[in-house]
Order: C-alpha cells, then sequence, then structure tokens
C-alpha cells in the first residue's frame, strides 16, 4: 500500500511538473512574440524607414521649395530673349552679337552636363544644392550688373554652368526623401511648376523693363529685370540651407546611423512628436555594390548605347528630340525680338510677319531703348507661356489614354502646320500660331524623354538620357547663331524649313519601337 501512495504521489509531482514545463513554454513563445513584433519596427529598409516618416509638412515645406527650384533653369536660358530688344540699342549688338549672348548659358550647361552627376555621388545632394542655386544667383547678378558684352556672355555662360546641375540633383533629392505613395506626383509637379515659372518671368519683364528707372540708380530697367531673375536660385539655395542631406545618399555610402536621424527629424517635423518615438531603430541597407561593378564598367555598360541593338533606334531618337527641343527653343527664345520689330514697323499687319521683321531691323538704328519696352511685346509672351502650362497639363490627362508615340507623331505634324501658317497669316494672328507650336513642340519633347525612359534598360537608360540632353543643348546652340543670321533676312525660307524639319521627325517618329528594346547582353537573373 506505501509503494502504491509513492507511485501516485510521484505521478503528480511529474504531471505538475509537466503542467509547469508547459506553462513556461507559453511564456516563452508569447515573448518570442513580442520581440518579433518589436522587431518589425526596431530594424527596416530605407523605403520603410522613409515612410515611417510620414508626410506633412516637411514635404509641404519641400513642394514650396520646389517650386523656385524648378524656375531656376528657364529663367537663366530665357533671360536673355527678354533683355535683348533693349540691350541691343545700349550695347549696339550685331545679330551675332545677339546669338552669342543668347547661347551663352547654352553653352555652359554642354559643358558641365556629364560633371554633377559625379559631384553628387561624391559630396551629396545638400551641399551641392546650396553651392549651385547661390552661385547660380551671383553669375545672374553679375551678368546684369555689368553691361559689357563679354562680361555678360561671361557671367551668363557660368550661370549655365552652375544651374545645369542644381536642378537635375533637386528633383532626385525629391525622390529621395518623399514617400513612394506622393513620390511620382512630388516630381511630376516640378514640370507643372517650371511651366508656371515661364508665365511669371514673362510678367517680371512686362513690370521691370518697361520701368522708367530714376537717374540716381545706376542701371537700367532690363539691366533690373536679369538681376531679378536670380530671385528663384538665390531662393532655393537659401531655402536648402535648412533641409536635410538625402537619406538615401547617406545610407548608399554606409552612413546608416546619419540616414536614421534623418528619417527621424522628417518624422518630428511630420508629426510634432518627438524623434525618440519614432519607431525604426536601426537601418538595413545595403549600399553601393561598389565591388560588383567598378565605375568604369559601369561608363562601358552605358557607351552600349552606342552599339547595336540600340545605336539604330537611340539614333532616331536623337535626331528627332534634336529637331523638337531646337524647334522649341529658337522660336521661343527669339519671340520677344521677334513681336519686338514686328511692332515697331510701320507696315500693315496684314502683309504678314516677314516683312514687317526685315523693314523693323532696318529702322533699329532710329529706335530709342523706350521704343523697344513695349507691354504688349511682354503680355504676348504670357499668353505664349500659358498656352505651355495648359499643354503641360493636357499632356498627363491624355498622354495615359492615347500614348506618348502617337501623341508625338500628332504634336509634331500640327507643329509642321502651325510653322507653315506663320508667315502667311496677318502679323496679328502670328502669337496664336507660334503659341500653338512651341505648346505643341514642349509636349512632344516630354514625349520623347518618357520614351526613351521606357524602350531602353536600365543598365544605358541614365547615359541615353543624359546624352539625350547633351544633344538637345548642342542643337539650340547651333541654331541659335543659324537664326540670328536668317530671321532678319530670309524669314519665311525659315518657318518653312522648321515645318520641313517636322515632316521629317513625324517619319522618324513611326520608326519608333513600341516596346522596350531586348537587352541581350544583360544578366537574365537581375531583369532590366
Amino acid at each position: 500500500m506505501g509503494d502504491l501512495a509513492d507511485d501516485r504521489r510521484r505521478r503528480r509531482k511529474s504531471s505538475s511538473s509537466q503542467s509547469e514545463v508547459v506553462i513556461v513554454s507559453d511564456v516563452v513563445v508569447q515573448d518570442g512574440l513580442q520581440r518579433a513584433r518589436s522587431n518589425s519596427t526596431y530594424s527596416a529598409d530605407l523605403e520603410t524607414a522613409i515612410t515611417k516618416a510620414g508626410c506633412g509638412k516637411f514635404n509641404f515645406a519641400l513642394l514650396l521649395l520646389a517650386f523656385p527650384a524648378s524656375c531656376t533653369t528657364g529663367f537663366d536660358s530665357g533671360s536673355m530673349s527678354f533683355v535683348i530688344p533693349a540691350a541691343s540699342v545700349d550695347l549696339n549688338l550685331t545679330p551675332s552679337e545677339r546669338a552669342l549672348l543668347q547661347s551663352s548659358c547654352y553653352a555652359g550647361m554642354i559643358l558641365s552636363g556629364m560633371i554633377w552627376g559625379f559631384l553628387s555621388d561624391a559630396f551629396g545632394r545638400k551641399k551641392l544644392l546650396v553651392l549651385g542655386f547661390l552661385l547660380d544667383a551671383l553669375m545672374n547678378v553679375l551678368s546684369g550688373a555689368f553691361p559689357i558684352l563679354p562680361l555678360m556672355m561671361l557671367f551668363k555662360f557660368l550661370a549655365g554652368f552652375m544651374i545645369c546641375g542644381p536642378f537635375p540633383i533637386f528633383t532626385a533629392y525629391v525622390s529621395e526623401v518623399y514617400p513612394k505613395k506622393g513620390r511620382e506626383i512630388a516630381v511630376l509637379s516640378m514640370g507643372l511648376y517650371s511651366a508656371i515659372g515661364q508665365i511669371i518671368q514673362a510678367g517680371l519683364a512686362m513690370w521691370i523693363i518697361p520701368l522708367q528707372v530714376p537717374s540716381e540708380i545706376p542701371f537700367k530697367s532690363w539691366q533690373l529685370f536679369q538681376m531679378a531673375c536670380a530671385l528663384p536660385a538665390l531662393i532655393s539655395g537659401i531655402g536648402c540651407l535648412f533641409f536635410v542631406e538625402s537619406p538615401k545618399f547617406l545610407a548608399d555610402t554606409g552612413n546608416h546611423e546619419g540616414a536614421l536621424k534623418v528619417c527621424q527629424t522628417i518624422y518630428s517635423i511630420n508629426t510634432g512628436n518627438l524623434s525618440t518615438t519614432y519607431p525604426i531603430r536601426r537601418l538595413r541597407h545595403t549600399g553601393r555594390k561598389v565591388e560588383e561593378k567598378s565605375n568604369f564598367s559601369k561608363f562601358l555598360d552605358g557607351m552600349d548605347i552606342f552599339r547595336p541593338p540600340f545605336v539604330q533606334k537611340a539614333a532616331i531618337i536623337f535626331v528627332i528630340h534634336l529637331g523638337a527641343v531646337g524647334s522649341h527653343n529658337i522660336l521661343r527664345l527669339w519671340l520677344p525680338e521677334i513681336f519686338t520689330l514686328v511692332g515697331s514697323s510701320t507696315l500693315n499687319p496684314e502683309e504678314g510677319i516677314c516683312p514687317l521683321l526685315y523693314e523693323g531691323n532696318l529702322g533699329r538704328s532710329n529706335l530709342t531703348t523706350a521704343d523697344l519696352k513695349s507691354e504688349e511685346v511682354f503680355a504676348k509672351m504670357v499668353l505664349v507661356n500659358t498656352g505651355c502650362l495648359i499643354g503641360q497639363i493636357l499632356f498627363l490627362l491624355v498622354v495615359s489614354y492615347i500614348g506618348k508615340k502617337i501623341m508625338q507623331l500628332i504634336c509634331t505634324l500640327v507643329g509642321a502646320a502651325c510653322s507653315l501658317i506663320i508667315p502667311l497669316v496677318s502679323a496679328d494672328y502670328v502669337i496664336i500660331a507660334a503659341s500653338i507650336f512651341i505648346t505643341l513642340f514642349n509636349i512632344s519633347i516630354f514625349c520623347n524623354i518618357n520614351i526613351v525612359v521606357e524602350i531602353f534598360p536600365t543598365r544605358i537608360r541614365a547615359t541615353s538620357v543624359s546624352v539625350l540632353m547633351l544633344i538637345s543643348r548642342i542643337g539650340t546652340l547651333s541654331l541659335n547663331f543659324l537664326m540670328a543670321n536668317i530671321i532678319y533676312t530670309y524669314c519665311d525660307f525659315l518657318f518653312y524649313g522648321l515645318a520641313l524639319s517636322a515632316l521629317v521627325m513625324a517619319v522618324l517618329i513611326l520608326l519608333i519601337p513600341r516596346k522596350p528594346i531586348e537587352d541581350k547582353d544583360a544578366d537574365p537573373s537581375k531583369g532590366n
């Protein structure tokens, strides 16, 4: 009996021990789950960390700063088109000198176009944004302060050199600090900002250039306008001082702690909470895989754009872009000069724009600076640039329905018709045809850039866009001199030539592939 009782006691003890183990096991499991949950917020990849920072006051302030930043390139490249009519009288400029002054900004852009990307990867976004914008503002002020042709050309060249970097770097910065959900809208908004900026610039010209400047001020009104064109860059440079460095740049260079602090700062600004309440404690980011492929190897990869199977299609797209950007820019940049001389002519507008332009240029020596400051000219430029803004909005609304290739083809053909009409209609209606032409070719340019991004594989995409921009600026620079030498004497042939080039572009657009070009040399496991 005693043995039986002892056996029962051992069984109860064993059962109790097992239940304790089960209880302990449950606690361990629950603790493990809690740790797993805490680890889900403890560490995260960069994209998740940016998303956790939220979207609030920081992002709103960034969109506000994006407005002047988006205006900088247009203000730099377009300021001389408003200045030249009045400056030509004060400085006694020849047609070639006008072309040099008009093209000096683009020359600077060409020279620095391939440099800024490397500098940005080496020194970060914020430093270059502040330095580039502020130096660009300084160069624009100096180009207005010294009414001496060589100095004006030098400072506009340096302004073009400077601004070629900050704007694309700022675009990259927006995409790197903005949450994925609203990123595309934020980047696309910069295109609309740029179009609005052109309207504002024409409005500034309409307000400042016709002013009667007091004798106490040692500058003429067109000089003050050129200085005022430095405002977007100045505001952007000062504004960038108060923003954080790109967390992606910091993480890519191995500074995970710095990237995490940036995300904490954005979170604190957006939510108003202390940065210590930010849910991410550790950042998981691989950074650049520099050991896998050297910069030289990446450069060689990019040069594949000039080899089969890409070179044939790339050549077609580059020629189209050269024609679109060249035609768009030379007419846009010379319109104030055209409107000014046509307005000063004594001939009947029914005779057409070309006779009026020729007669107005012959009588230029008899004009005073006051004669070339008509507010009507600048009001017309406001209308032209408003047309570009409307076209930009329509592009965003319609392109997804009819496709980029069809839209580009339609814009090019209608633009060719407008170019044919310009020398044939009354000078009073030229503004309508010119506005439609510039708007349609502006849409064609955006279509072409998007087509490049779509059809070329990732490894050569950046190179293809860089070459595209470089070619377009070279085209603008070259065509400016052509425009200066034939606009006054062979005006009608100029517009017929633009129409012919548009028809050639239309034929080439039909040859653009609808689908991405197959990259046979790419690693299939990584994709394109």
